[in-house]
């Protein structure tokens, strides 16, 4: 197990300095009482300087001489989807615990490894679905545990983003360049697996719904890509609910809907500020109408990244054998996306593995 640093701090490395690591950096930072960054890599070294620069802590371009450091006790992985198993099994191993970027891997058999790898060393492994803690999601939560709109019986998502041709090149950014996003084999799948996975994690873990039944449908419509732009994935859980789930990576004219939850008693919908329908006396709603519901915080702002990694350093701290979406919860996730690619390729129905 790790050890952390004598002034009481989990002592974070980095490794990877793309896009979305700097946002990591930058909620790591809001928290200073319990974590700081003191190291940084990324084989492209222009960009681990800047991070190092940006965080105050020294840079490197090969991740063995970070995880060699005595003075890391736990890494934030922030690597295209293909690295993040061989990066964690190699954290591991080195005795740091991981916090690695969404999906968990691009493969179940990946996951399976790192999970794996992260017990047989004692380490906690926690897979950044950062979105979890914004505030209409924490919300929402509150919602659905006082049964506001009864049990839930439909869960709805739509995202229709169009996604700029340098976008598969750089990211939103061009802070990175590389083709991986374009790749099957090193993304693992397109607009459902790098963004719906979010929507499929934070609304499955907010209503508990539990897939057991994905059919799905999907093509590369305007994309010079490998990967889907255009999907739609049927979903049947557990408590007999059904899910639908409609995404485009090349939407003219982007309008997406988000996430709704429909319930025998009502309806919720997951936006800016919140929209709740309930035919139920619940107290601060209005019945048999809609309620605008103000959260605190803003719309999906950087206080949900850093209340992930705050929450993370403190397991870490209190030496806990568990953490929060540690790797087996966001298997399950990677097992609803893996079930739909394969629907889509056979075009029968699969249950989740």
């Amino acid at each position: 197990m790790a050890k952390t640093g004598k002034d009481g701090k989990v002592r974070f490395g980095l490794i990877g300095c793309g896009e979305i690591a700097v946002r990591s950096l930058e909620a790591i930072l809001i928290d200073k009482e319990c974590s700081v960054i003191t190291a940084v890599q990324d084989v492209n070294e222009p960009l681990a300087k800047d991070a190092g620069q940006k965080a105050g802590a020294p840079h490197f371009t090969d991740v063995a001489k970070l995880l060699e450091r005595d003075d890391v006790d736990a890494v934030v992985i922030s690597t295209p989807h293909f690295l993040h198993a061989p990066l964690t099994i190699q954290a591991a191993k080195a005795g740091k615990h991981v916090a690695c970027e969404k999906p968990i891997a691009c493969t179940l058999e990946e996951a399976d490894a790192m999970i794996a790898a992260c017990k047989a060393t004692g380490v906690l492994l926690s897979i950044n679905y950062v979105t979890r803690y914004d505030a209409p999601v924490k919300m929402a939560a509150e919602l659905l545990a006082s049964g506001a709109i009864g049990k839930v019986i439909r869960f709805q998502a739509h995202v229709a983003a169009d996604k700029p041709e340098s976008y598969w090149s750089g990211g939103y950014t061009g802070r990175n360049k590389s083709d991986w996003r374009q790749s099957k084999e090193k993304s693992g799948g397109g607009v459902l697996i790098m963004n719906l996975i979010h929507d499929i994690d934070r609304v499955h873990q907010i209503a508990g719904l539990k897939p057991i039944r994905v059919f799905a449908e999907c093509d590369t419509h305007c994309t010079p890509v490998e990967v889907e732009d255009n999907i739609s994935v049927t979903i049947r859980y557990e408590n007999g609910a059904i899910g639908s789930i409609d995404a485009m990576s090349c939407a003219r004219g982007t309008e997406s809907f988000g996430n709704r939850l429909y319930g025998t008693d009502g309806q919720l919908v997951l936006s800016w500020p919140l929209r709740v329908f309930t035919t139920k006396d619940v107290p601060g709603l209005k019945k048999k109408e809609w309620t605008t519901v103000e959260a605190p915080g803003k719309q999906w702002g950087p206080e949900g990244r850093a209340e992930y990694f705050a929450r993370f350093a403190r397991e870490i701290l209190k030496g806990s054998s568990t953490c929060d979406v540690p790797g087996e919860e966001a298997r399950k996730s990677l097992a609803v996306a893996v079930a739909a690619y394969e629907s889509a390729a056979t075009h029968k129905a699969v249950s989740p593995r």
